[in-house]
């Protein structure tokens, strides 16, 4: 790779042109700091840059992988993927009638460090090319060579597939990012059959009439409040669904949804200090938030079996039992997981006591035309 000999503001790169499965892409070798330089990151913010693909940056893993490829003598990364959006930011041309698919890519430098748009993104590689450029006094660029697959003229929703299909088995991916870019590839209708949990926990937290609104973390950028991550909750709906004999029997995830708002407004009265004050209670969090969704499916059960879903009969439900403590320090230390999560709902739901009977096709009717 050098700086092209007419124009130093362009740089030029040997590559070998072909398709990955129907991909169109370039491959090579360059610094780091140049596809550093010449690439962004496009983070997802479900406030500020909802359209977003990327998840939000780790600086600790990012100084890692940083540390990792400045103080090794022999060290290894797979390519880093990056992706165009603006055609202009490259041209191709081959090296000889004969070999069509060897060439050299010329890359606009200064397109590609225009602060107003991303020409190119970084689909996979970003905690790797974070700190390599040099911008900043505390880590210098570093300049040795790594490979590098540029694909060219994707749509953005193809793009963010490519991301989700390269980081779906991943460790270290974070679940609820890879839930939000689920919903947004997937048609609504099409999501409310084949995934009605990952439906209700996303509307759940973006719907103004829930307990939930704006307290849904979906991935990409931390946002202050924003406490209940996105799988946590698709969890527990998928344990509350799975558990109840009437929710699976109402026709549409929206009707499903509209019960299961119902009920958490219904939580939120009944133990309010745990919703305002997060975290001195396990209400919201892991073991907590699902034993309340086990809960759930007994209390809305119980609701639908009077043919009704309001949220004031399935408050004096919760109401009917023994008070308990939801504190760290309360009634149920030590309990973890699945399992724990099922001994809570199992010990709360003893004590309540209530009237009941349903007609489901009414019910369905009724929820709907509200």
């Amino acid at each position: 790779m050098a700086k092209n000999a007419i124009n130093p503001n362009f740089l030029d790169i040997p590559v070998l042109r072909g398709k990955v499965l129907g991909v169109l892409v370039y491959r090579g070798y360059a610094r780091l700091c140049d596809l550093s330089n010449i690439s962004k990151a496009d983070i997802y913010d479900q406030v500020h840059n909802p359209t977003g693909t990327q998840r939000d940056l780790n600086p600790t893993h990012a100084r890692e992988a940083y540390e990792y490829v400045r103080t090794r003598d022999l060290a290894f990364w797979p390519e880093v993927f990056l992706c165009t959006r603006n055609k202009n930011v490259l041209k191709y041309h081959s090296i000889s009638p004969n070999f069509p698919d060897m060439g050299i890519l010329t890359l606009d430098v200064n397109l590609a460090n225009n602060p107003s748009q991303i020409a190119i993104s970084r689909v996979d590689g970003n905690h790797r090319l974070h700190y390599a450029d040099g911008n900043d006094p505390s880590y210098p660029g570093i300049e040795k060579i790594v490979s590098f697959c540029l694909t060219h003229e994707l749509t953005r929703e193809e793009e963010i597939q490519l991301f989700k299909d390269i980081n779906d088995n991943q460790r270290a991916m974070n679940t609820s990012h890879l839930d939000n870019i689920e919903v947004r590839l997937t048609p609504e209708e099409q999501l409310k059959r084949r995934n009605p949990e990952l439906y209700i926990a996303q509307k759940l937290g973006r719907d103004e009439e829930s307990p939930f609104y704006k307290r849904v973390y979906e991935g990409g950028s931390r946002v202050t409040g924003v406490d209940i991550p996105l799988r946590t909750l698709r969890t527990g709906i998928e344990y509350m669904l799975s558990r109840s004999t009437q929710l699976p029997i109402l026709e549409d995830a929206e009707a499903q949804y509209r019960v299961i708002r119902n009920y958490f407004i219904a939580v939120k009265k009944w133990q309010p200090t745990a919703w305002s004050e997060p975290r001195k209670y396990i209400m919201l969090r892991g073991v907590g938030l699902w034993s309340i969704c086990f809960i759930g499916a007994h209390v809305i059960d119980r609701t639908l079996l009077q043919e009704a879903f309001d949220s004031e009969l399935m408050l004096a439900i919760l109401q009917s039992g023994r008070e308990w403590d939801w504190s760290r320090s309360g009634d149920f230390v030590g309990l973890g997981g699945r399992g724990g999560a099922l001994e809570i709902s199992n010990r709360v739901t003893r004590t309540l006591h209530d009237e009941s009977r349903i007609s489901s096709q009414d019910l369905f009717r009724k929820i709907m035309g509200e």
